[in-house]
């Protein structure tokens, strides 16, 4: 017997479904890949494959659009339509969804269901009208895309600051922007304590020791305020030690309004970047994140290291060092743009390097007795380091959250 609600077919899910996660309301493009007796499929979507008891007749090889609903305590799978494999856009469940069938509306449902991210009818209009004021669409959607698959609340404060950082303008070129404005406009005693702290920013003692860069980038982090608010929620009496951090007298001159509108467009846009920085660094469960985007100086040469770590968390809550993922990625003087990502499974550490640079390897060489010793020393052992070459596309796929687990850390790249 087949199951309807109003004039709807629905199907019934699976035992199989907690392999793939729903929510009441999301909507998805799915594959029927193959038919089985009993009247059960298998249904791909969101790259994952999930068993479901049909109680309508579907096709093999077609896509369909489905919703999830609830029907008497139990999560069931709606058929919307038909999914056209020539209309990526879904100009068919707009209609449904009483959503103007417009451009902006048809790229971000075509978007999203090509990379198989579920949405519900209040995510496309909210993030449907934002997008009609974002001058790049192709940011907008990649930001809209990165909210609903991490699961970040649909409000135009977070899109706003995950917009920003999608952008991935160089933070050292957000600050010399900012350095710039202030100085065109009037000195009060604000502006001039802004302008003395990017000055700091900017500096650098010239060392390019291992022991030298690390104090720099201690004090960067502290000096741009990345976990400020974080010390002063956790009661940390050193988070105003040397004075207010980047990020709170940014927060202060927008909130009093000063300096000139061109100073106050880049500190807002500097706010928002950190914001989502902040955003993407929220604990995930057993698994935790952090970014962070610090400006480096140099003798003759300044730059930004961008830097992930993902690692999980124990049943204590306290950071498990056996198991973690740290991603560099750089634009020096002399090897250009550089990747570094280096996985610890089981205190086991795996390096793989990647530049524009010509015989990396053979110049590298000569360190790696020193490496070994000195991860030795701290518990660690190096299995091994890897060399390749390049690929600015790689830099985006590398630093999207990898999947830590207990088993390890997902390497595919």
């Amino acid at each position: 017997m087949q199951i309807s609600f109003g004039k709807q077919p629905f199907i019934k899910a699976g035992s199989n479904i907690r392999t793939f996660s729903f929510q009441t309301g999301q909507i998805f493009s799915g594959a029927i890949q193959k038919l089985f007796p009993n009247d059960t499929a298998l249904i791909r979507a969101g790259g994952r494959a999930f068993a479901a008891k049909l109680e309508v007749p579907l096709e093999a090889g077609k896509n369909y659009w489905f919703q999830t609903v609830l029907v008497d305590g139990e999560v069931r799978l709606k058929m919307l339509s038909e999914a056209d494999a020539n209309d990526n856009a879904g100009k068919a469940l707009l209609p449904q969804m009483q959503l103007p069938p417009g451009k902006t509306f048809q790229s971000l449902v075509s978007y999203l269901a090509e990379r198989g991210i579920p949405f519900t009818k209040n995510d496309i209009a909210a993030i449907g009208a934002w997008l009609k004021h974002v001058p790049d669409l192709a940011n907008g959607l990649e930001t809209a895309a990165l909210m609903l698959q991490e699961g970040f609340p649909v409000t135009e404060g977070v899109f706003t600051s995950l917009r920003t950082f999608v952008q991935n303008t160089p933070v050292d070129q957000l600050l010399n922007r900012l350095q710039q404005a202030l100085q065109q406009g009037e000195q009060t005693p604000e502006t001039r304590q802004l302008l003395a702290l990017i000055r700091e920013l900017g500096a650098g003692n010239g060392q390019v020791t291992g022991e030298a860069l690390r104090l720099q980038i201690k004090e960067k982090i502290q000096k741009m305020g990345l976990f400020y608010e974080a010390g002063l929620l956790h009661g940390d009496k050193t988070a105003d030690k040397g004075g207010l951090p980047l990020k709170a007298l940014l927060v202060e001159l927008l909130q009093k309004g000063g300096g000139t509108k061109a100073a106050r467009d880049a500190a807002d846009e500097i706010v928002q970047k950190l914001n989502g920085q902040q955003l993407l660094s929220l604990p995930g469960g057993a698994v935790q994140h952090i970014w962070m985007e610090i400006p480096l100086s140099f003798a003759r040469f300044q730059t930004n290291a961008v830097v992930q770590w993902s690692g999980r968390r124990k049943k204590d809550g306290k950071i498990d060092s056996n198991y973690c993922k740290i991603i560099f990625y750089l634009n020096l003087q002399f090897m250009k743009e550089t990747l570094v990502e280096m996985n610890v499974q089981n205190r086991i550490v795996s390096i793989r390097i990647s530049s524009l640079k010509k015989g990396l390897q053979e110049a590298v060489k000569p360190f790696l007795p020193a490496l070994k010793e000195g991860l030795s020393k701290t518990g660690y052992t190096l299995s091994d380091v890897r060399f390749g070459e390049f690929q600015p596309g790689a830099v985006r796929a590398a630093l999207s959250r990898p999947d830590v687990s207990g088993k390890g850390v997902d390497l595919r790249i």
